[in-house]
């Protein structure tokens, strides 16, 4: 796994050896940057289950002021420092459960926010739910919702039950689905 593009672009990142995690594919990776890439400059960004933190990177890459990565697995978060580290930088890292980091962050505004919880979770809605909520996202923002392709969002422009946000794409990489979600 690479930087696509940016300040980074091209590092090497390390990845999991466990079989039980699942890193974005590249193509679907490469989607998603391709269509916020003008959203980046400037922004500040959550990456709320940062995984390898290839994400977070990215942003920053690409220009972001600034990410705050989540992850509440100990060995994520590691990797995270460890991935940073290779690009000389040290990570806004929390580790903590996914909704106590929407807590503590409630009254923050971000530009971009990235959703990648475990698939087999209720963890991604109930994350867009608080986040819509609290009106976290800035009213020109966008949040990526990354997600099994069984479960089917596409048939409706908004989430069951969101006061504040709407899906306004939907891209599907076989077995993951991306959806891209705005202010109303």
């Amino acid at each position: 796994m690479r930087i696509i593009a940016g300040k980074y672009r091209g590092l090497k990142l390390e990845e999991f050896d466990l079989k039980n995690i699942r890193p974005t594919l590249d193509r679907a990776r490469e989607g998603i940057f391709n269509k916020i890439q003008f959203d980046i400059p400037n922004s500040k960004c959550l990456d709320l289950f940062g995984g390898t933190g290839a994400f977070s990177l990215e942003f920053l890459s690409r220009g972001a002021n600034e990410v705050i990565t989540c992850d509440s697995n100990f060995d994520s978060c590691k990797l995270i420092e460890k991935n940073f580290s290779l690009a000389k930088i040290k990570p806004n890292l929390k580790n903590m459960d996914y909704m106590d980091c929407l807590n503590k962050l409630k009254d923050d505004k971000f530009d971009i926010i990235f959703v990648d919880p475990p698939f087999a979770s209720d963890f991604g809605l109930n994350a867009i739910k608080f986040i819509d909520d609290s009106q976290m996202l800035t009213s020109e923002g966008v949040l990526i919702f990354e997600h099994s392709s069984d479960l089917n969002l596409s048939g409706s422009t908004d989430i069951k039950g969101l006061k504040n946000l709407k899906i306004i794409d939907t891209k599907k990489y076989g077995y993951i689905t991306v959806d891209y979600l705005v202010r109303v």
